[in-house]
């Protein structure tokens, strides 16, 4: 990027101010990796197990998605359920169903789980109708979820995700918003690959 001196300075002054500005920038975006570290590894976790269980059963294109969607709420609802009350908390701040619902808070892990386990059956078994089911109810549950992330990111607001649980404080990004996003996004594939 070439910068334009401003007439009357010295091109050295504007070039170690724009770099004074840069260079905070850049520690700002460690600050976040270091905070995202955690959930760029569970969901690397996610990934290689997806992998390594496609390998060995030797799965089809969409049976390697059930077993990621299996994989990712199995895995997601298990840190969850490791400290419910904090899981709520968190929770609470963003979803707008459990802002409404404590019940709904406190059992969400358990649909996670539910999701998981049901994307596991529909790999091993030709379940037409509970794949149309599970692959509806994962757009309506992971959807109001990433409405709720939208809300509060562009409200910009500060706030722990709850995507991990309790056992990690890590903070909501817009990361969280995508991966809710990929989620919504494979099932709806799945569904439209069920129906044609």
């Amino acid at each position: 990027m070439r910068e334009a001196a401003v007439p009357g300075s010295n091109p050295g002054w504007t070039s170690l101010i724009i770099f004074s500005v840069k260079f905070p920038v850049m520690i700002n975006y460690r600050e976040k990796f270091n905070e995202l570290r955690p959930l760029f590894g569970v969901f690397g976790f996610v990934i290689f197990s997806t992998l390594l269980a496609s390998t060995l059963l030797e799965a089809s294109l969409m049976e390697a998605g059930q077993l990621f969607m299996a994989s990712f709420f199995l895995t997601f609802g298990g840190f969850k359920l490791y400290n419910l009350e904090g899981f709520r908390k968190a929770f609470k701040m963003y979803d707008p169903l459990a802002q409404r619902n404590r019940f709904y808070a406190d059992f969400y892990p358990f649909i996670e789980l539910a999701l998981g386990v049901s994307y596991l059956l529909v790999v091993f078994l030709a379940l037409p109708m509970v794949e149309m089911v599970l692959y509806s109810l994962t757009v309506l549950v992971v959807g109001v979820n990433a409405a709720g992330v939208f809300k509060a990111l562009t409200q910009g607001r500060e706030i722990q995700c709850a995507c991990l649980g309790d056992v990690f404080n890590v903070p909501m990004t817009w990361v969280t918003l995508i991966e809710d996003l990929v989620m919504i996004v494979m099932a709806v594939t799945m569904l439209v690959f069920l129906i044609i």
